[in-house]
């Protein structure tokens, strides 16, 4: 007996029996810690600021389950269930959180001990906002243009690495130039070269944070047909750039001086496209320059598309040192149709060869609402698919996430309903997220290993 004892105890200390996992906040949301036995913490944020969510309403259960358990979030942002005070708790689980001011998200098919879910505020504060200005070294050394053609800078700061930042998209304002004694208005973040004027001052709103401020210089045609703008052309003659920038909130950066670089650290970047996917008859795609912590800088002019596959690149050389390069590629109905569509993304692609897209995403079909379940095909390859509840501006009011393989889904009663009534959207979606696994992943992790999401929409009435 006191063997046995002995080694009781001693399996015990060895992690013969071991406590569950500690709650943890997982930054940016995901699932962790193995697979639901008798305990699940889920943790509710802002899927901006990040910010915990005290009061969330937190469910587990399916929609149809009548002994579906529930929980308010606390002061940490933090709901806590195990197998006394939730006998039905297993995994995998359906979990739905839900805030005031917040679109709910559902998770099917979730399999983790630690689980953080992050929700859309439906009224968000502003964008926090710094200001930048200054010129381009060797502006007014450039050679004037000729006849029909203007050199302009673009300028702009680095995007955060975050697909649909509000940050990543601030409305900038306009500035006047003088043209043989005439007020002209122009984008504050342009610089403007002609046989008439010569103006590098540029202004712009960009976003907080660790970034770089870059120009796009090209020259711009107008095709003989000055009142014409939808004939012009681009072609990118040069680029200018400053790293190391860290604004806060408020802070006006001025001065700035945005460094050329010169042709010879520059090469050709060309890339060859699969055929688009069945339905979808336009693409655009360019090259985008990753600089870690400080974003990324998309080359978005010339775009690149199935006619036009060559542009010119600077070389991750000097300042660019440790840079790499990705392609994004957008395929859809048509210019003004956005859905449905196929978005492409190649990481650390090789400069010195073609980049080859050799394949899309296929969006969902077969996308139907009944009796209020929403289903679609599945996507062959696709890694998760899901889809949004949307108002008919294409808002999101509600998301949900399969995590299991399953196709269709109806929305568990929430009360209030945050849905109204009348016209909305149903939006399946479907993503490639190589290398991920479902039952143990950070979003923040998986975001930068997208290679592909692809989505269309159907009308309903509810």
């Amino acid at each position: 007996m006191r063997k046995l004892l002995s080694f009781t105890l001693l399996a015990v200390g060895c992690g013969g029996v071991s406590s569950p996992p500690e709650p943890h906040l997982i930054p940016g949301g995901g699932i962790a810690d193995g697979k639901i036995s008798s305990n699940l913490n889920v943790y509710a944020t802002d899927d901006e600021s990040g910010a915990v969510i005290s009061s969330a309403s937190v469910r587990v259960g399916a929609s149809s389950d009548p002994a579906a358990c529930v929980a308010l979030t606390d002061s940490t942002g933090l709901a806590k269930f195990d197998s006394k005070t939730c006998p039905t708790l297993k995994g995998p689980a359906t979990v739905t959180v839900s805030a005031t001011g917040y679109a709910p998200v559902t998770w099917i098919g979730a399999n983790g001990v630690n689980m953080t879910i992050a929700l859309r505020n439906l009224n968000p504060p502003p964008v926090d906002t710094a200001t930048a200005s200054g010129t381009i070294a060797g502006w007014d050394s450039l050679p004037t243009p000729p006849t029909n053609h203007q050199t302009l800078a673009l300028v702009g700061y680095s995007q955060s690495d975050t697909l649909g930042d509000r940050a990543n998209d601030i409305a900038q304002g306009m500035r006047t130039v003088t043209v043989l004694t005439v007020p002209v208005m122009i984008q504050s973040n342009v610089c403007v070269l002609n046989a008439l004027v010569s103006d590098c001052n540029w202004s712009m709103k960009t976003r907080v944070g660790t970034q770089a401020h870059y120009a796009l210089i090209v020259d711009q045609y107008n095709n003989m047909t000055p009142d014409d703008d939808s004939d012009d052309t681009f072609t990118i003659t040069g680029w200018a750039i400053k790293r190391g920038l860290s604004p806060a909130k408020g802070d006006a950066l001025a001065g700035e001086t945005l460094e050329m670089i010169a042709d010879a650290d520059a090469q050709s970047f060309t890339a060859s496209f699969a055929s688009l996917p069945s339905g979808m008859n336009f693409m655009g795609a360019f090259p985008a320059l990753e600089l870690g912590d400080e974003g990324r800088v998309p080359l978005v002019a010339p775009a690149l598309d199935l006619a036009h596959t060559t542009t010119r690149v600077p070389k991750t050389t000097g300042a660019l040192a440790g840079a790499r390069y990705s392609l994004i590629a957008q395929a859809q109905d048509a210019k003004d149709q956005a859905t449905p569509s196929s978005l492409a993304w190649l990481h650390d692609v090789n400069v010195g060869a073609t980049v080859q897209l050799a394949s899309w995403l296929p969006p969902p079909s077969t996308i139907a609402t009944t009796g209020g379940t929403f289903s679609f095909a599945a996507v062959p390859g696709a890694t998760v698919q899901g889809g949004e509840i949307q108002d008919a501006n294409g808002n999101r009011l509600w998301s949900v996430t399969l995590f299991d393989g399953s196709t269709s889904f109806t929305l568990p009663g929430l009360s209030p309903d945050p849905l109204p009534t009348g016209t909305l959207r149903f939006q399946a979606s479907a993503l490639l997220i190589p290398g991920i696994d479902v039952d143990n992943f950070k979003l923040d992790d998986a975001r930068d290993k997208i290679a592909g999401i692809a989505n269309d929409v159907v009308m309903f009435t509810r």
